[in-house]
């Protein structure tokens, strides 16, 4: 095939967006002289004047390869854009064959020019006011104020669609001089054939200067800037805090949708007109994907103040509830919670995997009802397929074979555990895995350990990079769950759960009314870690990577190091609301007494009133060797974690005392201690018992080990900080580890 001439290339180029989108029947409205939003969804706007697009809820945008990449054929970033080439010579071709003047049809329209004082203004702002006090839930007098002091105003007339609009509320924006530079323009009736998911009329109107927003300040308003989306959710944010934003001199700026750099115009502005003093941005867009990418912005951005030529702090406000602020006000709720960049990152993360899910449902759908027509594409599910057949999965397919291969990969992690039960040594080297203390939930550290039984170590491919190391090529991640990401579902009266971004404007509107119950929903995504023997980690790295166990590895040695964990134990029990008795001659008369163990007299004992249950208490033997009393110590709050206020009551005894075992020999071990020879002849008796246990109850049983086991062991760790023997607790861990990463490389 021929190349392109420079000529062809520049025609190819200036293709109309909106052009493309009438050849395709893709509907939209026209919002304003040079501005087209999306039908099907309305967070997609098209800059006719620009010959680009920004699909907001995504964050993605560009020209009309993108537009056709991302928007139409629905792909991501990493996917190939052959195919939207090759559409947009299809329509190239379409043009030119059909002689269409596509210059003349799509003219690009000269930008509008703003003049705040020929937009029609209404002395009457009883609908505006209605809709911000009935709707939006904003406080009476807080509206009042905001009409009097000239921060909103009532509209009139039509939009640029030619539809009539009822008492529309006009946001003015002031820039650093007061002067009005441009507003918003917040419909008040419900239109949603018109203005389909949203509901209502929502623009910026024609000529604003989009180098600022809607502002208002609080105090000084010079030291703290806090973003917004929406003019409605500052105010919304604004009325639960509004005390605390004077104390701050903040001023609140909405961006009008998630044109996050805005705020980097409005500081740079305030500081060259010698009016701010900015030290904090507060980054308050949606808890949504398109509002954590608008923040991420400032992840990648640093700014200064030039009069203390100090960075200027950056933190993420989310509500406490719902997606956003004004959601937060109408549930009747306030709050927030301040998150770091990279937590918001983490987020976005989540929620990006979330919705690549949600993408493949229609796929998956497809696929279950052509087997036939598709077991040969992905007969390489739960496999290592080639590339050339990966080639041959569309970006769906994939997905879900990846989805599928991760689910196969966690399922015979989890069958492996499972197989543990028949073979006391193997389920000793968990437990031995267990102490190790990787920082992880219970339920990742026995995936982890059913993938990978030698790991140390474990992080994120992120983390590494973050640390400076670099995972080697072609390792095999370790696939555990990731951070759950709480979503918002309605639930409709077939009892289907809808996600409430899926959910139509007529659902939302009968879950506000009460009329349709709306659940919180819990989704833990699978990710992928990776041991510390698959990067490339210089020996000289490890000492501070590696975790320090809270004492020396010959704790038993030493009888002040024992004290020390006898009494974190002792603390720990405390917390649990249980008492730890002191030892004396009662206490060892009364565990004589006791059902005699395999050992002999009962070591220790975990007691609870059976007429009041809070009412909990530890006894221990007075003769037993420091060593040992530790040991027992951990094994009787292992019963109160695990078994006190009738938690898991419904496991026999001897399940029990199997859990309480297993859970302090984990302890034990963590701290340094061996737990010698009388838990190792227990091995024997843990294996027979755990044959007993139901196949589909293990997994419960060793869940709740390995929970309470880390449990206390984090406890340990932050009450046993000692610097000075961190280094002895691990020379010969490290040493082995050093030996192990030189081998793996």
């Amino acid at each position: 095939m021929a190349k392109l001439t420079a000529e062809q290339k520049a025609k190819l180029k200036a293709l109309p967006i909106q052009g493309y989108m009438d050849w395709k029947g893709i509907k939209y409205v026209q919002e304003s002289a040079t501005s087209l939003r999306g039908v099907e969804h309305d967070s997609l706007v098209v800059r006719t004047n620009r010959n680009q697009f920004v699909w907001n809820s995504t964050g993605y945008s560009g020209d009309l390869v993108n537009f056709i990449h991302y928007y139409e054929l629905g792909k991501g970033d990493n996917d190939s854009k052959s195919e939207a080439l090759k559409r947009r010579m299809a329509y190239g071709r379409y043009v030119q064959g059909e002689h269409i003047d596509v210059e003349k049809i799509y003219e690009a329209k000269p930008n509008h020019v703003f003049d705040w004082q020929k937009i029609r203004k209404m002395n009457d702002a009883s609908d505006a006011k209605r809709y911000l006090v009935e709707e939006r839930k904003l406080n009476e007098k807080f509206v009042e104020k905001l009409f009097d002091q000239g921060k909103a105003f009532q509209g009139a007339g039509f939009d640029y669609a030619g539809r009539k609009q009822t008492g529309p509320i006009l946001f003015p924006w002031h820039d650093v001089n007061g002067n009005i530079v441009g507003a918003d323009k917040q419909g008040t009736m419900m239109d949603f054939e018109n203005f389909s998911k949203r509901g209502t009329l929502k623009q910026v109107i024609g000529g604003s200067n989009t180098r600022t927003g809607y502002n208002l300040g609080f105090g000084k308003g010079n030291e703290t800037l806090v973003l917004f989306e929406s003019p409605i959710d500052l105010l919304s944010y604004a009325q639960q805090n509004h005390a605390q934003l004077a104390k701050e001199n903040a001023r609140l700026l909405s961006v009008s949708g998630t044109d996050a750099k805005r705020g980097g115009f409005v500081i740079n502005d305030y500081f060259e007109a010698k009016k701010g003093n900015f030290n904090k941005i507060v980054l308050a867009t949606d808890k949504d994907l398109a509002g954590c990418k608008a923040a991420d912005f400032y992840k990648r951005f640093r700014f200064q103040n030039p009069l203390t030529k100090k960075e200027i702090a950056v933190v993420r406000h989310v509500p406490k509830f719902g997606k956003d602020w004004n959601e937060q006000l109408q549930h009747g709720q306030s709050g927030y919670d301040e998150w770091s960049m990279d937590k918001n990152e983490e987020y976005l993360k989540q929620l990006q995997m979330y919705q690549d899910e949600q993408s493949e449902e229609s796929t998956i759908k497809r696929l279950e009802r052509q087997p036939n027509k598709q077991e040969s594409k992905i007969s390489s599910i739960g496999q290592k397929a080639s590339w050339q057949q990966k080639k041959k999965l569309t970006p769906a397919e994939r997905k879900q074979a990846n989805r599928a291969k991760n689910k196969t990969i966690i399922d015979r992690a989890v069958e492996q555990i499972r197989a543990h039960k028949e073979d006391p040594q193997e389920l000793k080297k968990l437990l031995d895995f267990t102490a190790k203390g990787l920082q992880y939930s219970a339920r990742n550290t026995l995936l982890i350990y059913g993938q990978k039984s030698d790991a140390t170590l474990v992080k994120g491919y992120k983390q590494w990079q973050s640390e400076g190391i670099q995972v080697n090529k072609g390792e095999q991640g370790i696939r555990i769950f990731g951070h759950p990401v709480e979503m918002k579902t309605i639930i409709t009266n077939d009892g289907q759960y809808v996600p409430w971004k899926d959910a139509t404007a007529e659902q939302k509107e009968l879950a506000n009314n009460k009329k349709l119950p709306v659940q919180s929903r819990n989704f833990y995504p699978a990710e992928s870690v990776f041991d510390v023997t698959q990067t490339n980690a210089k020996a000289e790295q490890l000492p501070k990577l590696l975790p320090n166990r809270p004492l020396n590895l010959k704790t038993e040695k030493d009888p002040a190091q024992l004290e020390k964990a006898y009494q974190a134990l002792s603390k720990y029990a405390s917390q649990l609301g249980v008492k730890v008795l002191p030892a004396s001659p009662q206490a060892d008369q009364f565990l004589h007494k006791k059902k005699l163990t395999a050992n002999g007299s009962a070591k220790g004992a975990f007691m609870q009133s059976r007429k009041d249950p809070s009412n909990q208490q530890i006894v221990l033997r007075s003769d037993l060797t420091p060593t040992d009393r530790v040991h027992t110590l951990a094994h009787e709050v292992a019963h109160a974690k695990l078994h006190g206020q009738q938690r898991n009551s419904a496991w026999p005894t001897e399940i029990k005392e199997v859990q309480a075992e297993m859970s302090s020999y984990v302890v034990s071990k963590s701290l340094g201690i061996d737990p010698g020879e009388d838990s190792i002849r227990y091995m024997a008796n843990w294996s027979n018992k755990m044959k007993n246990i139901p196949a589909k109850d293990f997994g419960k049983v060793m869940n709740q080990t390995v929970s309470a086991s880390t449990e206390v062991t984090q406890f340990l760790e932050q009450h046993l900080q000692e610097p000075q023997v961190k280094q002895m607790a691990h020379q010969s861990q490290n040493q082995q580890q050093q030996s192990s990463t030189r081998k793996s490389r």
